[in-house]
């Protein structure tokens, strides 16, 4: 208890010329006092070992305290001599001079000598919880050791024992404990047979570390593979070829943004050799068993091993199952289903270096991609090249055994996970490639309203994944094909279009059909189809029938009209709007060369339509019948539960009762089918010339109001104000039908009284337009 508040200052010419004797270097402290246990001796505060002159200015190592014990034998006769050093908190400085030396080994050379000498002449020497720099001449290196505990020693046999471990790190990136942690054992042969006999011995452990932080150990940054990694390894030989052999543990490997897949390790062992004067390491993997065939064999090559390292890696494959590399691809971001199962033989070479990045070239034989739901995917031969982060597909040819002829390939980003696909049909079934699309990229909303017949084109995939820190940007299809014998089905229309050919081409925002044909309803149509996001009416559509009947059309347009639920049917909801229909942005116009009611051909119907949402607005009707041209204007209504529709209708000229009869009237009805006829309520004005009655005489002019409508199923017409002009005399009066169809119009003029008793529809071309107007003007 005494010993520390003694005085040892008096000592410290004694210690510090033992010290140098021992180390060939100048020593600096602060303080020294006395210790007893656990053996005599002293301890130094703050001590500056200098450095050799022959290796630079900056002092060898720093330490905030060094434990000196002394020799109990060399004590007894009056002399200072150490048996132990030990450096508490050191930092030391490694230098290699341009000749190779290092000063390390200078140092530690001391602890050699001739084997007749007493071993006991030289202290052991150890440090703990140090750090230990790296320099080349004047200049320091990137790389450091912290948390070093090392201790060297010399045993009878002649060698130099030194124990280690440490933790390595690098300047340039944060992390003051390190990445990983290394540990080991070094016998030294300081005086070895001859040359080429072994000069060093070493057992060195890789305890289970982070594959990142080794990773940006060596590369200085992540490169984004994680996972555990651990080894063991054996060196010995001379300092300029060292033999190395050993096993590396690897686990749990998958890039930076992906989870790991827990219980995939792998035992790799490995040889190699290692040049400590020229920094070069190489090492290759080895197989399980002597003369086992190796599907994947890596070697890799370091130059400058401790200054600034430039390494590469080679993975050789030959006739790998590509079903064991899978799930490795899959933890390694490329984008593959979920239940995808493979089969095949990878051959080719792949490197990584950390100056030039990825490159290589593999090739698949006898591929066959499985996937639930869809044809086996076969393919003779399918090859790849990857530069840099890129991984470009050459086309190969793929059998799915349903005909036609498919192609695939692309080019895939491994840093960002941007993909672009292509895939050429030739001839090839519409559901087959629709669903193989949906397997293997999701759906591709172009190809949704094709069902049945065959397409040849190319379609583009075009995929940015999620970069660090960047969102993932939506998948976006592209392409040009034509097609044949399909059918189209529609979002909005009730009938199936089929038969279907013609050409498409779209992208993210347009899609195009400029020339189709199909059938409708057994009946032939042709038309086109373009959208285009930007547009104020993103549809247009163009479509020509031959022929249609009222009927077929209110079928077509079903689906807008119908309740969607069960709830809205019975009439407790109001109607449920579909998707599709509230979505609706749609302008485009029509034409129906023969129109017709219950087989009768009305003639030609024509009419320009805007639809938004559950509002059909008819901007231009027009019925082109033998005896005129009915036009009309107005909106159909789809939002309750029974569709609502309100138009205005003007008729020139048209033949009737001999004469030329004129009408100008809105009509409005609710309803489907036969329904929408009842409902039908229309009023306005008329006027006509030369219009004959039965036993009258033609009126020259005849005009009044009129109203339109169906009372118990019959129709019902009223006529009011009704002025007509027959010579010199003007009649006026009223006129009304009667339930058995018949139009009674009484008229007077200075007394005189005409009842006329006539047909509402007289016999001849023009007899069945009168009282189909309504029902016309409402579709």
């Amino acid at each position: 208890m005494v010993a520390p508040f003694v005085n040892a200052a008096r000592f410290s010419g004694s210690i510090r010329g033992a010290l140098e004797d021992s180390l060939g270097r100048e020593i600096d402290f602060e303080k020294v006092y006395f210790s007893v246990f656990p053996l005599p001796g002293f301890s130094l505060e703050n001590v500056t070992i200098q450095e050799d002159p022959n290796y630079g200015l900056e002092p060898f190592a720093y330490a905030a305290g060094l434990q000196a014990r002394l020799r109990i034998d060399r004590l007894l006769l009056g002399q200072i001599r150490f048996s132990s050093l030990h450096l508490t908190d050191p930092q030391l400085n490694l230098v290699k001079r341009s000749d190779g030396t290092w000063n390390v080994v200078d140092l530690i050379g001391r602890l050699s000598a001739p084997s007749r000498m007493p071993l006991s002449l030289f202290p052991a020497i150890s440090m703990t919880g140090g750090r230990i720099d790296f320099k080349f001449g004047t200049r320091k290196t990137t790389l450091y050791i912290v948390n070093s505990d090392v201790s060297v020693y010399r045993v009878h046999s002649g060698k130099i024992v030194m124990e280690f471990s440490g933790s390595p790190a690098r300047t340039d990136r944060a992390g003051n404990n390190g990445f990983g942690h290394l540990r080991g054992t070094v016998d030294w042969f300081v005086n070895p047979p001859d040359a080429k006999a072994n000069q060093l011995e070493a057992d060195v452990t890789l305890d289970p570390s982070n594959l990142s932080e080794i990773t940006t150990l060596i590369e200085g940054h992540d490169i984004g593979v994680h996972g555990t990694i651990g080894s063991t390894a054996h060196i010995e030989g001379p300092a300029a070829a060292l033999r190395v052999s050993g096993q590396l543990r690897l686990g749990d490997v998958h890039r930076w943004d992906l989870l790991p897949s827990s219980g995939d390790d792998w035992r790799i062992n490995y040889s190699g050799a290692l040049d400590l004067v020229s920094q070069i390491f190489t090492l290759q993997t080895l197989p399980a068993t002597i003369g086992e065939a190796v599907p994947a064999a890596l070697r890799v090559r370091v130059k400058q091993l401790l200054t600034q390292p430039a390494w590469s890696i080679f993975l050789t494959f030959t006739k790998a199952p590509v079903q064991d590399l899978l799930p490795l691809g899959r933890r390694m971001g490329l984008s593959l289903p979920a239940e995808l199962q493979m089969r095949g033989a990878l051959d080719g070479v792949v490197g990584y270096s950390n100056s030039t990045g990825l490159a290589g070239g593999v090739a698949i034989t006898n591929a066959v991609a499985t996937l639930p739901n869809i044809p086996p995917l076969r393919s003779a031969a399918a090859n790849a090249t990857i530069s840099s982060e890129n991984i470009h597909i050459d086309p190969a040819i793929l059998e799915a055994g349903v005909g036609g002829t498919l192609r695939a390939g692309g080019d895939y980003s491994l840093s960002n996970q941007h993909l672009i696909a292509s895939v050429s049909a030739d001839a090839f079934p519409v559901s087959a490639l629709k669903s193989t699309i949906q397997a293997w990229f999701g759906t591709a909303d172009a190809l949704s309203i094709w069902s049945d017949g065959d397409v040849t084109g190319q379609l583009a995939y075009n995929y940015q994944g999620q970069d660090r820190g960047t969102p993932a940007i939506p998948a976006a299809w592209s392409g040009k094909f034509q097609f044949s014998n399909a059918t189209f089905d529609i979002p909005g229309l009730g009938l199936p279009l089929k038969h279907a050919q013609g050409h498409a081409s779209f992208n993210a925002s347009t899609f195009d059909l400029p020339h189709f044909s199909a059938a409708l309803a057994q009946q032939p149509l042709t038309g086109s189809y373009r959208y285009n996001l930007a547009a104020k009416h993103p549809e247009h559509v163009h479509f020509e029938l031959p022929a249609a009947d009222l009927a077929q059309l209110d079928a077509a347009l079903a689906p807008a009209m119908e309740e969607q639920s069960f709830l809205s049917r019975l009439t407790f909801t109001r109607r449920s709007i579909p998707a599709w229909l509230a979505a609706r942005n749609m302008e485009g116009d029509a034409a129906i060369h023969h129109f017709s009611i219950d087989g009768t051909d009305l003639g030609a119907l024509s009419a320009r339509f805007i639809w938004e949402g559950t509002s059909l607005q008819f901007t231009n009707l027009q019925l082109r019948a033998p005896q005129g041209v009915l036009k009309a204007s107005g909106v159909a209504d789809f939002a309750a539960r029974s569709p609502q529709y309100h138009f205005s209708a003007t008729v020139d000229d048209f033949p009737w009762g001999g004469g030329l009869l004129s009408a100008d009237g809105r009509f409005q009805t609710a309803g489907r089918g036969q329904n929408s006829v009842r409902n039908l309520r229309a009023n306005g004005s008329f006027t006509g010339k030369d219009i004959s009655l039965p036993a009258t005489s033609a009126f020259n002019d005849v005009s009044g109001l009129f109203s339109f409508s169906f009372a118990n199923g019959w129709p019902s017409l009223q006529l009011s104000n009704l002025q007509a002009a027959q010579e010199d005399n003007n009649w006026t009066g009223e006129g009304s039908t009667r339930s058995d169809g018949k139009l009674v119009v009484d008229l007077a003029h200075e007394g005189r009284q005409l009842h006329v008793v006539s047909t509402l529809t007289p016999e001849g071309p023009s007899a069945v337009v009168a009282p189909l107007t309504g029902s016309i003007v409402s579709r």
